[in-house]
Order: structure tokens, then C-alpha cells, then sequence
């Protein structure tokens, strides 16, 4: 029924069939016929044809009315497009981990924000399993998480690899035995060391001590489950957490070894409390990637924030 709106917007505007049929680019005969369809699948007429003006009758004005709110809104729509299209507003739904969301997520998004004030960013933080399906439901725009071969359903791109160092507390004594295989924070954020090249050590030289380890769900957690089963060891627990800051705290402070990754001391500073090494192991290390769900259309506002991801990863 609207469909032909602008037919009779323009004899509206233009009070005579023969003026709008001339701006429309069609007939006269044709602007008619095409009215009078419309009057009848109305029942009723839109124009009152006695004067020499075309005028408007009360259902005209009616439709009028509606043709202009649709109008409004296709302009609106249209503008919103243009918007989002040079990313003078919108959103991106980012999902991160949480030591990511500390140390990394905030230069990210400064970067970005710069750039494009006007694109909000939300953020979630919450563990692997979570964020994986939170993305497979369309319910965030992208993930920043680590893969190993499971890429058939996301598309993106690699950030960086990380490598995944047990952290044993300074105090403990058995950095004394271990000497030359110790690194230091400050050596990964300074980098000075090459990981390749540090010799790695077997997770039985450590079977005597206390771990701090994350809870079922998270990837370092299931990573940690593997290398322990492989070596035939059950740790003695201390604390299981949520975060890989609180396993560092807690670490830092002489409650346990834990697993880290190097990719949190690369962007962070932080106090000379602990000693890290490379551990042998198939599963120590991992690429960290952004990415979207296959098939998905990728957006202005997500290519650029994916593109600030990866430029904040060159730098460090």
C-alpha cells in the first residue's frame, strides 16, 4: 500500500498530477492509473479532483502522514548507516580474558577510543568456555582468547604467542638449585630473553610444592590438568581462583607456584617476587588471537578494533 508513496508525496508537494508526473520521470496516464489502483485498494479516494489544484482529502492527509514517518524513518536509517559505515557512532562487544582486561585491553581500546570517541566499546570478561559460547550466540562481536587448531568456526587473527611460565614464589628454596634456568620479570618485560633459548625443566622438579591454580574452565586450568596427568603427579593445592591476577598475587606473596603467561609480564612492570621457568611441554604454549564467528559480516567499528588489537601487539 505504501509502496507507492512517493507518487502521491510528490503530488502533494507539487499540487498537480502533471508537475509530479514531470519530476518523476513518467507519464501522466501512468501517474493516474497508478493513483486510482492505490485509491481502490484503499476504498477510498486521496485527492479531491474538483478544483484546479490536486488537494488532499481527509484520507490523504492520513496517508500523507504515514508516508512522511516512513520517510523519517528511511533517512534515519540511512544516516545511521553512513554513521556506522565511517564510524561516527555504534558498538563493539569485545569478550577477554581477565589479565588481558588489566594490562592490555585498556591500551586497545585508548587506541581505538582515539580514533573513534563515538564507538562505545563493551566489555566482558568472563572464562573461555563462557566467552566461546557467548560468541557463538551472537551475544558479543569479538573474542581475544588463545587457540591452539580450533579455528574452523571463528575467522581473525593472530596477535601474538604466548608462552606459558610456571611462577615459583623468590622465597622458595628451590630457586637456589635452579639458578640457571631462572628468568626474571623484569627480563620478559625488558626483553631480554629469548624463550626459545632458556633450557626447560621437567614439572617433576616441582612436585613437592604447593600450586595455585585456576578453576575448571579456564584454558591455563586445563593446560595444567594435562601437564600433571602427563607426569603421573597430583599437585597439593593452595587456592583455586578465577583470575590469573589473583594466582600471580597470590603467588607473588608466598602462597604457591602457578602458571602464567609471558604476555602478562610483556605489558606489565611488576614487583621482582617471583621466578619464572620454562617448563618442558607440549601444551606451554599458545597463539592469542581476535577473532569473530565464521560467516559473520565484520562491521567498520569491529575491523578497526581488531586492527588496534594487532598494532598494540607489533609495539610490545
Amino acid at each position: 500500500m505504501f509502496r507507492k508513496y512517493m507518487y502521491v508525496y510528490t503530488i502533494y508537494k507539487e499540487k498537480s498530477f502533471t508537475r509530479a508526473a514531470q519530476k518523476l520521470y513518467i507519464s501522466q496516464p501512468s501517474l493516474s492509473a497508478a493513483i486510482k489502483k492505490l485509491e481502490k485498494e484503499l476504498g477510498a479516494p486521496l485527492f479531491d479532483r474538483l478544483g484546479a489544484e490536486a488537494t488532499l482529502t481527509e484520507i490523504g492527509r492520513e496517508y500523507i502522514a504515514a508516508a512522511e514517518r516512513i520517510m523519517q524513518t528511511e533517512k534515519e536509517f540511512s544516516e545511521r548507516v553512513n554513521d556506522l559505515r565511517h564510524l561516527r557512532t555504534g558498538m563493539v562487544r569485545v569478550a577477554v580474558g581477565s589479565y588481558l582486561t588489566s594490562y592490555v585491553l585498556p591500551k586497545i581500546i585508548t587506541r581505538f577510543s582515539t580514533r573513534y570517541p563515538n564507538v562505545k566499546v563493551a566489555v566482558v570478561e568472563t572464562d573461555s568456555n563462557r566467552s566461546r559460547a557467548m560468541l557463538d550466540r551472537g551475544e558479543i562481536d569479538l573474542l581475544i582468547d588463545s587457540f591452539d587448531d580450533e579455528m574452523d568456526m571463528y575467522e581473525g587473527y593472530p596477535l601474538t604467542r604466548e608462552y606459558i611460565f610456571l611462577c615459583v614464589p623468590k622465597s622458595k628454596p628451590i630457586n637456589k638449585e635452579l639458578e640457571a634456568y631462572a628468568i626474571h620479570p623484569a627480563d620478559i618485560y625488558e626483553g631480554r630473553v629469548c624463550v626459545e633459548q632458556v633450557p626447560s625443566l621437567p614439572i617433576e622438579r616441582f612436585q613437592d610444592e604447593r600450586f595455585v591454580l585456576l578453576k575448571s574452565g579456564h584454558d591455563m586450568c586445563h593446560r595444567a590438568e594435562q601437564l600433571f596427568a602427563a607426569a603421573g603427579i597430583k599437585p597439593t593445592l593452595s587456592f583455586r581462583v578465577e583470575q590469573l591476577n589473583t594466582a600471580c598475587a597470590l603467588a607473588e606473596t608466598n602462597m604457591g607456584c602457578t602458571f602464567l603467561t609471558d604476555t602478562l609480564f610483556r605489558f606489565y612492570r611488576r614487583e621482582d617476587n617471583l621466578v619464572l621457568y620454562h617448563i618442558a611441554g607440549e601444551n606451554l604454549h599458545r597463539t592469542l588471537y581476535v577473532v569473530h564467528r565464521k560467516k559473520r559480516y565484520r562491521n567498520s567499528a569491529m575491523e578497526e578494533f581488531m586492527a588496534a588489537a594487532r598494532k598494540i601487539f607489533e609495539k610490545s
